[in-house]
């Protein structure tokens, strides 16, 4: 497997870098302002930390959003049926080959969530103020990409990266559709978004509710983990399926 993800780093180091630069500028635009020398912008930052801390926040989402496509990109770049058909003859070909895809999709969410905690200290050094704590958003937004990818991924195997979208994003909308349904129609007796309101605002706000909120990140984050795993033997088991769908 080792050698797939040398391959793999090889072939995209293109793609690698242009997203390390593409991380810098979605982080470094908080700089643009200092940079100009606009004084309005340093009168702002230094009356209103709490700006700085948005456009930190805003910027890794920004970041995690942008390297969530350069990951879907690297499915496509090996969908060609004489090298599937060579790494199947091979032993254990396909979870070598599907594994290594995934151990790339997360070292591309890992090198996201140091750039964007990385840049925010550069970026608060620079101007002046105190990096602000988005460790627990970055932290979430990691996971997050790695449901989504997760998800999508099995469906980029299955029926190759063009029908593959087009299968997910009608799964999506067919899922859309049904809640829409059921939210007009439905029972919704069971849920009360007062008390749901209610109960998420005392935990952020009660300090002796927070373990609750800690215990709910944790439940997620070993969901997320159990998901990438199930997703990745979905994926092995369906690549043979979507070796039919390409092209060449």
């Amino acid at each position: 497997m080792l050698g797939l993800i040398y391959k793999d780093f090889k072939i995209y180091r293109n793609t690698f870098l242009c997203l390390l630069c593409v991380l810098l500028l979605s982080k470094g635009f908080i700089m643009l302002p200092v940079a100009v020398g606009t004084e309005e912008f340093k009168d702002a930052m230094n009356s209103m930390p709490a700006l700085f801390g948005m456009m930190c926040a805003g910027g890794t989402v920004i970041s995690f959003y942008i390297a969530g496509m350069f990951q879907e990109s690297l499915i496509s770049g090996d969908e060609q049926k004489k090298w599937a058909y060579f790494i199947t003859s091979t032993d254990d070909g396909i979870k070598r080959m599907v594994g290594s895809k995934y151990i790339i999709i997360l070292i591309y969410s890992m090198m996201t969530a140091f750039m964007c905690s990385f840049m925010n200290k550069l970026c608060a050094d620079i101007i002046g103020q105190d990096a602000p704590d988005n460790t627990n958003l970055i932290l979430l937004l990691f996971f997050v990409q790695l449901m989504c990818r997760g998800f999508s991924v099995p469906f980029l195997f299955a029926f190759g990266s063009k029908k593959g979208n087009t299968v997910r994003l009608t799964a999506v909308i067919t899922v859309i559709i049904a809640g829409l349904i059921y939210g007009l129609f439905g029972d919704l007796s069971i849920i009360n978004p007062e008390k749901i309101w209610e109960m998420l605002m005392d935990m952020m706000t009660d300090l002796s509710q927070n373990w609750k909120l800690m215990l709910g990140q944790a439940m997620f984050f070993v969901i997320v983990i159990v998901m990438y795993i199930v997703s990745y033997k979905l994926s092995c088991r369906y690549y043979l399926k979507g070796v039919e769908h390409y092209d060449k």
